[in-house]
């Protein structure tokens, strides 16, 4: 007996409610053309899974709809109204169940118990061991009847269940195991393995009888290969993190897994990209053990007849628009998609004057573009010209309500350069910050402080460790210091100078210093484990882009 199952899914929309522009290179005739195209929103969301469900009542068959993590951070929406705008749109897009990101955590546990107070569909974390949680502290997680962690009395995930004809599937929500290192989840919450939970899992619903067995990852790409190959009998894992596009998008000019690339151990992979520019739209089948024996469709780019066409640089005429409205009418992967009227009535009401109105906010000019790379280079030996400035702004909130010596970022909480001309505080909340994360001043001693920058660029250049990429690598302000890669272990940095009144002065190892970072530098991530021995930590009680806002407001011109 086969069985049929409507999938929608999405991952990683990071607040992206309105349409973003997405570049496509799409050949016709041998002629290539550029096409800029604005795809998604949430309101064509909900009518591209109104549209799904409907085709799966019509073939009386089951539909779901599922996220699969990172609802939070990333907008201008989210920097206004934290996760309540998310859970109410959510909430009238009828989703089935959503994986807890890394993301959601990142102003600690307690907007994440508002979200899943707030939503009306079950919240999957079953890795997440809350055994050691707090129960008197301020908005505890375990409490919440919707949100399926870590089952300790029988060491395996707390999972959904829903009819699938004459039988049931499970879904298991699996969130990144490494979440203290890339999140900022409270110190009394845990993250489990996720191959041994998932494998512990596994292993109890097939005793139980349940064969089609979802897993609502968010791993990455590469975590869920891993896990496919570890756990033997997994369904589908629908995933997010990794903002990847499974299937095949070369005609697009869009990178992808592959058709291939989406089957590992028998097992079906499934990603459908980000920023809710585009949806995964799929007929799965299966045979009674579980297997997907059939997929049809895959992930669509919601998009309209808003679209240019360019060739060289220049727009095209008429008749070749023709030809290539045809293209993109017919072509896989791309879906045309009317906007739901309910869902685009409240965010043009209730949410979008919030954020017209910081985008009419003019804080500061550049007299000339500021540039952006996370790390040093040939076009840009000295890196960032935009980390320092922000640093400035950190410091200056930080000296403020405390002596300060020295303030600290991260190239990856940089998100994009900036072109010459007025700069709104829509421009620096919504892309050059926004990541909605606190500042904290503290103390350190020198040694420590130290090995926080040879620790970070260690991780950022992947020498003598495994990395986790260039987003770690440290901008300062009034600290300098030089770094040699060759050296051994804890000896590549040197030369460290603070700018004090009397001028730059060396870095003595036992002095202590105070500092002021972002809360999730603090928290040891990616390569700065040695801030984990600082103290005396003060939340500054304003955000990253809320100390940048008032920074550059004080200034005419910038640069």
């Amino acid at each position: 007996m086969t069985y049929s199952l409507y999938l929608a899914h999405i991952n990683d929309t990071h607040s992206h409610f309105e349409p973003t522009l997405v570049h496509f290179e799409v050949t016709i005739n041998q002629e290539v053309y550029q096409v800029d195209a604005y795809c998604g929103g949430y309101a064509r969301l909900a009518t591209a899974v109104k549209q799904h469900h409907a085709l799966a009542t019509q073939n009386n068959s089951s539909s779901l709809f599922l996220h699969a993590g990172d609802s939070f951070q990333g907008s201008l929406y989210f920097s206004q109204f934290k996760g309540e705008a998310n859970a109410h749109l959510l909430n009238l897009m009828s989703v089935d169940a959503m994986t807890i990101g890394n993301h959601e955590f990142d102003l600690g546990n307690a907007p994440v118990s508002k979200f899943v107070d707030q939503v009306n569909f079950p919240c999957l974390a079953g890795n997440m061991d809350l055994s050691q949680e707090d129960q008197q502290k301020h908005l505890p997680l375990a409490p919440h009847n919707n949100l399926y962690y870590y089952n300790n009395e029988l060491a395996i995930a707390n999972y959904l269940l829903k009819p699938l004809g004459d039988q049931q599937l499970a879904i298991v929500g699996i969130t990144h195991d490494q979440m203290h290192n890339i999140g900022c989840p409270d110190a009394d919450c845990h993250f489990l393995n996720a191959i041994e939970t998932t494998q512990a899992t596994v292993n109890h619903l097939k005793q139980q009888g349940i064969n089609h067995i979802f897993i609502l990852s968010h791993l990455g790409y590469d975590g869920d290969i891993a896990l496919a190959k570890a756990v033997t009998g997994i369904s589908v894992i629908v995933g997010g993190h990794s903002h990847t596009l499974t299937g095949e998008f070369d005609h697009l000019g869009l990178a992808s897994t592959g058709n291939n690339g989406q089957w590992q151990n028998g097992c079906l992979i499934l990603q459908a990209g980000k920023h809710a520019e585009s949806i995964g739209l799929s007929c799965l089948h299966f045979d009674d053990n579980g297997k997907v024996i059939e997929l049809e469709g895959g992930t669509q780019f919601l998009i309209d007849d808003n679209w240019q066409a360019k060739q060289n640089g220049q727009i095209v005429c008429n008749e070749t628009r023709r030809l290539i409205s045809d293209y993109l009418a017919t072509a896989p992967g791309l879906l045309k998609c009317s906007d739901d009227q309910q869902i685009s009535e409240i965010i043009n009401q209730q949410y979008r004057p919030a954020v017209e109105q910081m985008k009419s906010q003019i804080v500061t000019k550049l007299s000339q573009p500021l540039r952006h790379s996370r790390m040093p280079n040939k076009e840009q030996p000295n890196g960032s010209e935009i980390a320092p400035l922000i640093c400035q702004g950190f410091y200056q909130a930080s000296a403020a309500k405390h002596p300060t010596d020295f303030a600290l970022h991260n190239a990856g909480g940089v998100r994009v350069s900036l072109k010459a001309g007025p700069l709104s505080k829509a421009d620096i909340c919504g892309r050059l910050l926004p990541f909605e994360i606190t500042l904290m001043s503290y103390l350190i001693k020198g040694e420590d402080l130290a090995m926080a920058i040879e620790g970070a660029i260690n991780n950022a250049t992947n020498n003598g460790l495994m990395g986790t990429g260039d987003g770690s690598f440290p901008y300062f302000y009034k600290l300098r210091y030089s770094y040699q890669a060759h050296k051994p272990l804890g000896q590549r940095v040197s030369q460290i100078q603070l700018e004090e009144e009397q001028g730059w002065q060396a870095l003595q190892p036992q002095r202590v210093y105070r500092g002021v970072s972002s809360a999730y530098t603090l928290a040891g991530k990616e390569g700065y484990y040695a801030l984990l021995n600082s103290w005396d930590h003060h939340d500054l009680e304003l955000s990253m882009s809320d100390s940048f806002v008032t920074f550059a407001s004080s200034k005419q011109y910038l640069v």
